[in-house]
């Protein structure tokens, strides 16, 4: 559904008035001619001839406006204002790092760095949310749960310049994960989320 322009909503605007006026006019003469003629009848030849010429003009003025002026589309949806703060590191070992998942979450690829998180194994979970399934394209996810020293877990973090890129992946993941900060591999400070039972 498109929406009007403001020249196309003068001109609708005008058209109004000039038939109000045509049939005000209209209306005035017929009384006059049924009681035999009177001041008003005269009155309302003049309106209802006003409001044809009114309505002409319009009509003219319309089409140009009209022209000059297309309707104005919907306006797209908007991601929120990017409210940009200090950078956030996520780590991923899983659908986070895809693409096309990024692209639905952030509205572009971001950039991601290549690194580990020890102490920590990989294990799985299925996925319920059929939102986030339609995102990642599977019911089965990694979860994150604590290892042994020399377990190790290799993947990615995200670098997430705005706030509001943190919020859209707290949204992402379901409830069976839970956001902690850890220290990576590389000695970076990162987000992570693991499995929530394990916080």
């Amino acid at each position: 559904m498109h929406r009007l322009s403001p020249g196309q909503r003068w001109v609708i605007g005008l058209g109004a008035f000039a038939l109000t006026c045509c049939v005000v006019g209209i209306v005035a003469v017929g009384v006059s001619v049924a009681h035999g003629g009177t001041a008003s009848g005269a009155w309302g030849g003049i309106l209802a001839v006003v409001g044809l010429l009114h309505l002409g003009l319009t009509g003219v003025a319309g089409a140009i406006v009209w022209t000059s002026t297309p309707t104005i589309a919907p306006a797209r949806p908007r991601r929120p204002a990017p409210t940009h703060g200090d950078v956030h590191r996520v780590f991923s070992s899983g659908t986070l790092r895809q693409s096309d998942v990024q692209d639905a979450l952030f509205g572009r690829v971001v950039r991601t760095v290549e690194d580990a998180l020890p102490g920590w194994r990989l294990d799985w979970v299925t996925i319920t949310d059929p939102a986030v399934i339609r995102t990642s394209g599977s019911d089965r996810h990694p979860i994150l749960r604590r290892g042994t020293p020399e377990d190790r877990v290799e993947g990615a973090y995200l670098v997430l310049g705005y706030e509001w890129q943190l919020r859209e992946v707290d949204r992402y993941e379901v409830a069976d994960y839970q956001r902690i900060e850890v220290t990576l591999e590389s000695g970076t400070t990162a987000w992570v989320y693991v499995a929530a039972d394990e916080v």
